[in-house]
């Protein structure tokens, strides 16, 4: 098995840390910071970076080529995204069967461009929320995420992050980068959140600095336990958390359902295709988590959302319950059973192929020696 990820990007160090090896491609995104189409077509700086990743896009798609050249694979797994792309042409063109996940409800550019030729899609959610996708081909798996997310610690996370028992925990995560409109979100009114309760602020590289000094002036500081990112021991962070704050992106939904706590969840309005929004949408849809508009919340808004929820026990098991169903365990389980069975079903394909070719072979000999005869 091979892995590929993207030149320069976060896997590249992280991958190795778990003694996995990784082969590297350029790749590049095709950036969309306006609503609107022509704003983006115009706009000096989204042309001066999509020219920059256009040419590690065509890069990215030569040194597929070459992965693939090297490694000979029987099929590929492609998980969405900019790096998927050019490693996704680059099977296409070599006719080299391909599948998909995606993790959003609207799927993303690369996924659109690619899903004509895959052989399945995998899908995170039913179904019946992929209007625009071929039903036929769409495989609803869930979302795989981590098994040791599981693995938290309720105690450890105690002795860990210096916690007091007997205040309620708030777990604040915004993904890799942070999130920057959260974290003001919660600086403007830190005094007040000590006051009652006490945080894990996953805040990012971005912002850490500046809210490492602003704390040092609150009082009950103490209870602030500020990082820039988390990886081994996030586990226990979920672990302890009575309410999570977060974001849309599905691999971090998927890992509060898995931990079974409640959210709120404040959708990226600049996310492409307002994807975090749909996803968000999905599971306010169903009862499992509040979600709060960006543009319509401030800081106060926010702080009574959190105060109302942590004291009320009730709707904090009601949201556990319903959230949770949102995981599904055997997530990686189901998409490598049908990545099994392709396989098998392509190679006895093959095998018959090649019983047929000798049967066909051994047949015009037996002619070609009773002409000669």
């Amino acid at each position: 098995m091979v892995y590929v990820g993207s030149r320069g990007g976060i896997e590249e160090k992280l991958m190795p840390q778990a003694n996995i090896s990784l082969l590297a491609i350029h790749c590049g995104k095709f950036r969309r910071y306006h609503k609107t189409k022509f704003l983006n077509l115009v706009d000096p700086t989204t042309i001066f970076k999509n020219l920059i990743d256009f040419k590690n896009f065509i890069l990215g798609i030569f040194d597929s080529f070459k992965i693939l050249r090297a490694e000979d694979p029987d099929l590929v797994f492609l998980k969405g995204g900019y790096v998927s792309l050019p490693f996704g042409i680059a099977c296409r063109l070599k006719r080299v069967p391909y599948f998909l996940h995606e993790s959003d409800v609207i799927p993303g550019l690369a996924n659109k461009l690619l899903l004509k030729r895959a052989e399945k899609i995998f899908v995170s959610y039913p179904v019946e929320h992929y209007a625009d996708m071929p039903k036929e081909r769409l495989v609803y798996a869930g979302n795989p995420i981590r098994k040791d997310i599981l693995e938290g610690d309720k105690k450890k996370a105690a002795e860990l992050f210096d916690l007091d028992k007997n205040l309620k925990t708030i777990l604040i995560i915004g993904g890799s980068q942070g999130a920057h409109v959260i974290n003001e979100l919660i600086a403007e009114k830190l005094k007040d959140y000590l006051e009652d309760f006490q945080i894990i602020h996953i805040a990012g590289d971005y912002d850490f600095d500046w809210l490492e000094f602003k704390s040092k002036k609150v009082t009950n500081r103490e209870r602030y336990k500020l990082f820039t990112f988390l990886s081994g021991d996030l586990k226990h962070a979920y672990a302890t958390a009575d309410l999570v704050i977060t974001r849309a992106g599905n691999n971090v939904l998927t890992e509060v359902a898995a931990a079974k706590k409640p959210a709120i969840i404040i959708p990226l309005e600049s996310s492409a295709n307002d994807h975090q929004l749909a996803n968000a949408k999905v599971y306010s849809r169903e009862g499992a988590a509040y979600v709060m508009i960006q543009s319509h919340l401030d800081s106060g808004k926010l702080l009574r959302q959190v105060r109302s929820l942590l004291n009320d026990t009730e709707e904090l098991n009601f949201l556990s319950g319903k959230i949770s169903k949102f995981y599904n365990p055997d997530s990686a389980e189901l998409i490598a059973g049908n990545l099994i069975d392709f396989y098998k079903s392509c190679s006895k394909d093959m095998l018959r192929e090649e019983e047929a070719s000798e049967k066909g072979h051994s047949k015009k000999s037996r002619t070609r020696k009773n002409t000669e005869k």
